[in-house]
Order: C-alpha cells, then structure tokens, then sequence
C-alpha cells in the first residue's frame, strides 16, 4: 500500500508533538494507577491541558491551536504510544471544542469566555428531553459514555427537537456548561478504562436556541458558525471530524504493543518445544511481520481520512458525500486492522503475557475498547460502504 507523503508540519504542530513525545515515559508510568482509579488522573490532565492538547482543533482567535486534522491525528496517536485512554480523552475534547467552534459565535463567546481554559466533552445519543419555552429549550436527562467529562468544563448533550405536534423532528446537541451537570461516576471497563467516561445528568436545564445545533444539516455542511467562510477548519466535514480522533487511542496502542513484545521477545522461549529463542521460531517471526503491517495498513487509513478532509476543507465545496463515506469506511477499516495487528502480537504473548503487569494485555484490551464505539465499528462501516458503491439506500443519515 503506498504510502503517503505527510505535508508539512505548522510550528504549533511541531511543538506539540515534540512535548507529546517527551510525555509518553509519564504517560506510561502512570498506566497501572490510570487503569485502578478509571481515570488519567488530575495531574495528567492538568499536564495535558496546559500543553494545549485539549485544544489543538480550537480557534486560533479564542486561544486554540487550530491545527489541520492530519497533524491532530499524528500528535493523539503519539499520545496513544503512552496511554490510550489519555489519547481518547484528549480526541473526545478536540472533537468537542471542533463542534463547539460550528456553534453561532453568540454561543463560541459564552463557550470560550470563561477565565479558566474551555474543555469541552459530549455525549451526543439523542438520550435527553427538550421542551420549548421563549428563547429556548429546558433539558432534562441522563446519557452515558461522557468521556472526558471529569475535566470538562462545558457538555455537549444530545437530544431529539419536539415538533409542532409533540413528534420528534430530528435530534440536536446542546451545549450545557458543567455547573449544570451531575456526574454519575458508574464507568468500570475492560478497556479504556482510564476515560472516565462515567454518566451524566441535567434536571430541567434552560439551553438558548444559540447553543442548539441540527447534527442532520451539519452533515450536509450547513455550518451556524460565522467563521465557516473564513477558516478552512471550521469547513471540514461533519461526521468524519468527529469520529476521525478516535481511531488514534487503537493505532497508538497497537504500535506500543509491537514495541513491548519486541522489548520481550529476546527473553522468550516456547515451552514444550525445541525454541529455546522464540525469536527462531517461524510462527513468531511471520506473526510479528504481518501485525506490523498490518500497523502500516491501518497507518495509511489514519493519513488518507486526514488528508482528504483537510484537502476539501480548503475549497469552497464540501466533501462529497462519497467521499464522506470513504472516511468513514478508513475509521473502520484502520480500527480493524488494529485489532487483528493487537490479535496477532498478543497470540504470541502465552502464560506471561496474561499477567496484569504485562503491558501488552492491558493494551489489547484497550484496543478491542476502542472498536466497540457505534460509529467506529468495522462491520457498519463496511455496510455503509458497500451500500454507496452499490447505489443501495443508506443505513443512516449521518454520513
């Protein structure tokens, strides 16, 4: 598969990934305790939010980095090499505050106005009720999956908009600050478990209709924010940003994995055999070869989804729908790849690599983690897929 000529990295890009890179050893060193306490910890979120990590796809004019999505991409994988549920929190805030810069710039100064740094999370299944009052709506209700919601600061929810006969007319995300929020701290998983992606809740919450969104014209491109004109950003596609930064928690995760059992390998021997080096060994050696390409498969996805979006960013048409389908089809595709890659180095684990302080099995579970997300699953990608390229009605409408 060829690869991919990455474009030039902005100085901002650079300087991030540079302090990625020298946060990995702390990230690492800090797995076991990420993993007991279900979260990345205060400090290590600190850490990342005054880095900037948080606010890497934020507007340049309210103090964000306003990245291109192929050097967000590249920095949260690197992230990911030292703790993937870091590199999901910090995607689920990127891709937030992205959404939150689409908002009407009424609701973008209310959202970055405050003193302290915005961290925006969301938990957008249409879980809540609104209900029409002058100005706005009052929200109520309890949606699960909030990641990131331990350091957030404001909440995209999401909810179904009531039509004139008390139907459902669609759903919308509303943009809720966290003083109005109750946080249930229920998450406890096999994977990714340093999220915190714990339940949330609103009782009664007034939202303006400024911090209301259609989720259904976004995907078509019908953008609220002011500045969709002017910032190439701000006109990249819908769906495919949000679902883009999830994809690095499992390629970041995979890659470590082949780097610690390489680390393992020269001290390994498979029992009840002649390898006394499991090195020598055929099955390890054509194993380790297919799960790194495998990794470089799933690379090439993770830079095509980045490059096509930023590409047709720059222009004055939005990204066409089939190629809004590809994107989602490189999501799936590359969170697959990572699977089989992590299936394959952990195979080769035997009796040691099921211990806890193994960091490979840890891994692997972060990874199977990562492809349980309704809109990263592989095998709805490939539905949506194979429905375009055959002219078949679509299983969903956002695309």
């Amino acid at each position: 598969m060829t690869q991919l000529t990455a474009p030039p990295r902005s100085t901002r890009a650079a300087e991030l990934l540079e302090l990625a890179q020298a946060l990995k050893p702390d990230l690492r060193a800090h797995n076991e305790q990420t993993e007991a306490d279900r979260w990345i910890g205060d400090e290590l979120s600190r850490r990342l939010n005054d880095g900037g990590f948080y606010r890497m796809l934020a507007p340049e004019r309210f103090g964000g980095a306003e990245l291109t999505l192929r050097e967000t991409l590249e920095i949260l994988t690197t992230i990911a090499e030292g703790c993937p549920s870091a590199a999901w929190v910090a995607g689920i805030h990127n891709a937030a505050i992205w959404l939150g810069s689409l908002y009407p710039l009424a609701a973008q100064e209310e959202l970055f106005g405050d003193s302290e740094p915005t961290v925006v999370s969301g938990t957008l299944a249409p879980l809540g009720t609104l209900t029409p009052v002058p100005g706005g709506y009052r929200v109520s209700g309890k949606w699960g999956f909030a990641s990131g919601v331990l350091d957030a600061t404001w909440m995209l929810l999401g909810a179904p908009r009531p039509d004139a006969s008390g139907g459902e007319a669609g759903p919308v995300f509303a943009l809720v600050p966290m003083s109005s929020i109750q946080i249930h701290k229920d998450w406890d998983t096999m994977g990714l478990a340093g999220t915190g992606s714990h339940s949330v809740e609103v009782k009664d919450v007034f939202v303006p209709e400024y911090r209301i969104i259609d989720p259904v014209a976004a995907s078509a491109g019908e953008y609220p924010s002011e500045y969709a004109s002017e910032v190439a950003l701000y006109r990249s596609a819908f769906l495919p940003v949000l679902s883009a930064v999830l994809v690095c928690p499992a390629l970041g995760a995979t890659k470590r994995m082949l780097e610690e059992y390489l680390k393992q390998v020269p001290n390994r021997r498979i029992a009840y055999t002649i390898y006394e080096k499991a090195a020598e060994s055929v099955v390890t050696q054509t194993r380790l070869a297919e799960a790194a390409m495998l990794i470089d498969e799933a690379q090439f996805h993770q830079d095509r989804l980045g490059d096509d979006i930023d590409e047709w960013a720059q222009g004055p048409d939005y990204m066409p729908e089939s190629l809004r389908v590809r994107a989602r089809m490189d999501i799936g595709r590359a969170l697959d790849l990572c699977r089989s890659a992590a299936n394959l180095i952990f195979s080769l684990g035997g009796g040691s690599g099921i211990a806890r302080s193994n960091p490979v099995q840890r891994l692997f579970r972060d990874v199977q983690a990562s492809n349980s997300h309704p809109l990263q699953m592989a095998t709805v990608q490939y539905e949506v897929y194979g429905r375009e390229m055959l002219g078949q009605p679509q299983i969903t409408s956002f695309i």
